[in-house]
């Protein structure tokens, strides 16, 4: 037969673990939100790393130097350091202005991506 102050000492030794248990699992629960959120955060960076931000802008076509380039004035862009007015090469694929007949003095709206050295055209549209 158990003694009474066995059970109570029993009692005691079973609360003191799981308060010993308790610091250690918030401990490892935050471990492993801040890897999620470190990840996470990674991924976001990752992503803008891989696919830089596009540049919308309006502005009007000069000419079309060749079937892969297209000359534009346009608005200022802050985030690619140009100026109003400036004249742009845009690299393009014969495909993302044939439906569009494009002459020199039309107006556009264009969002641009930089790869490299080029500046490369996401897409173009004709004002309304």
């Amino acid at each position: 037969m158990i003694s009474g102050r066995t059970r109570q000492a029993d009692a005691g030794w079973t609360r003191s673990s799981a308060s010993l248990r308790s610091p250690a699992r918030t401990r490892g629960l935050l471990v492993i939100l801040f890897v999620v959120l470190v990840a996470t955060f990674a991924a976001g960076l990752w992503g803008t790393i891989l696919r830089p931000a596009a540049y919308e802008v309006q502005g009007q076509v000069v000419a079309r130097a060749s079937p892969n380039l297209l000359l534009v004035r346009h608005e200022a862009i802050a985030g690619l350091g140009m100026s109003a007015m400036e004249t742009m090469a845009v690299s393009v694929t014969p495909e993302q202005l044939a439906p569009l007949d494009l002459k020199p003095g039309d107006r556009v709206r264009l969002a641009v991506r930089p790869r490299g050295d080029d500046i490369v055209l996401v897409w173009i549209e004709k004002p309304r």
